[in-house]
């Protein structure tokens, strides 16, 4: 048997019926089939609880009926036609009950409109949002800040320890004097605002890949005894082998390897620390507690809203490394760690009007420099959810996740 196919005013009419209570039989289950779609039942309840339906029944239940019956009786039978008092009261009635149709009908037309309004924002809003790129500022031990991605292929700095070079979107290290290793340098701090990532190649040797939202500070020249950086966010390190530890610190653990490679995640608005080793041997301490230590393949997690020690488990490294290379990888997470890093990358703020849609696990692949709408709409299709896209007045963009 071939589907039934519901126009709007169909759709309306019954609607309308339904509130009036002057359905039939037939028309009953009509509707009833229209509302097994649970999209329907939703347009349905926000029409027929909307305060526009309910104030229009409180406005007619409200009418001495009998009232305006004795009124009308009277004037017609001063000009002695009885035969009309049933007809008009009658049709006093039904016009009442048409109006209350009536205004269902309109009610049905607003909110369906308003659905087509709200998509069409949404498309045209999701239209201007734009990936991130190479992008990041440079603060110098002297003060003085870099832009960087406006400052390509040259010398930024040269002075009598260390040449920084910023080439190809890398920013590069290269120490003129060995010899001086001793002597104590300033530190730079590079700083990688929202949709944007940068690479820098320490005065070591080693390199870094910053993440949206996190900054790096390091010194001009390492000194003779140990390589220390200070983390805020998420990068990561290919450490080139050295007598000497290289250590990064962050405000929740510090990580310290000799030669390895590895991803940290330690952002301030984030409330868990992560390091995901990819090769080599690290260990993961802070203010006295036992040292953890982790093996390529594994990832130590620490819970900051729960006193517990770090925990560590065996996890595919690519879901946590494939960043800077472009491409976002999950693999059963969470929506509002997925999204907090998508925010990041595409410059919006993510909002759910639903907190448990935060939990929903999500699997899927897709490249960064893509439209956010094709991420959305994988999310949307595989995790049964709904978005809709806004611009603020301070031209922030929002994205709203809700249940489908």
């Amino acid at each position: 048997m071939a589907k039934h196919t519901f126009s709007r005013d169909e759709i309306a009419r019954l609607i309308a019926g339904s509130v009036c209570g002057t359905l039939q039989a037939g028309e009953e289950a009509v509707l009833n089939d229209w509302l097994k779609d649970k999209e329907h039942r939703k347009l349905y309840h926000r029409i027929v609880h909307s305060g526009n339906i309910n104030a229009k029944q409180e406005f007619y239940a409200s009418l001495d009926k009998e009232k305006i019956y004795q009124k009308l009786q009277g004037r017609i039978l001063r000009q002695k036609k009885e035969n009309r008092i049933k007809l008009f009261y009658t049709a006093g009635r039904y016009a009442a009950v048409l109006l209350l149709c009536l205004s269902v009908i309109l009610t049905w037309n607003h909110f369906s409109g308003m659905e087509d309004r709200t998509a069409a924002m949404t498309e045209e809003t999701l239209a201007e949002i734009e990936p991130g790129d190479q992008r990041a500022v440079l603060l110098l031990s002297d003060g003085k800040t870099v832009t960087l991605e406006a400052d390509q292929d040259q010398a930024i700095r040269s002075s009598g320890h260390t040449l920084i070079k910023n080439r190809n979107n890398v920013l590069e290290y290269q120490v003129e004097n060995d010899d001086n290793q001793s002597i104590v340098t300033g530190y730079n701090t590079l700083y990688v605002p929202e949709k944007g990532i940068y690479t820098v190649i320490l005065p070591d040797g080693s390199k870094v890949w910053l993440n949206s939202g996190s900054s790096l500070k390091y010194p001009e020249v390492f000194s003779e005894s140990q390589r220390m950086v200070e983390l805020t966010g998420e990068a990561y390190f290919e450490v080139v082998k050295d007598a000497r530890k290289f250590v990064v610190q962050t405000k929740q653990q510090d990580i310290t390897v000799l030669g390895t490679s590895f991803n940290v995640s330690a952002y301030d608005d984030d409330r868990f620390f992560a390091t995901t080793l990819v090769e080599g041997k690290v260990q993961l301490s802070h203010r006295g507690t036992n040292a953890v230590f982790l093996a390529p393949g594994e990832r130590g997690y620490l819970d900051l809203d729960r006193e517990v020690p770090v925990a560590v488990k065996t996890v595919d490294p690519r879901n946590y490394t494939s960043w800077k290379d472009g491409r976002f990888y999950f693999e059963r997470q969470p929506l509002g760690d997925i999204l907090k890093k998508v925010g990041r990358w595409y410059g919006v703020k993510v909002k759910f009007e639903q907190e448990k849609l935060k939990n929903v696990l999500f699997t899927g692949v897709a490249r960064k420099n893509a439209p956010i709408e094709d991420l959305l709409e994988m999310i949307r299709k595989t995790a049964r959810i709904s978005y809709r896209a806004t611009k603020k007045d301070n031209a922030q963009y929002e994205i709203t996740i809700s249940e489908k």
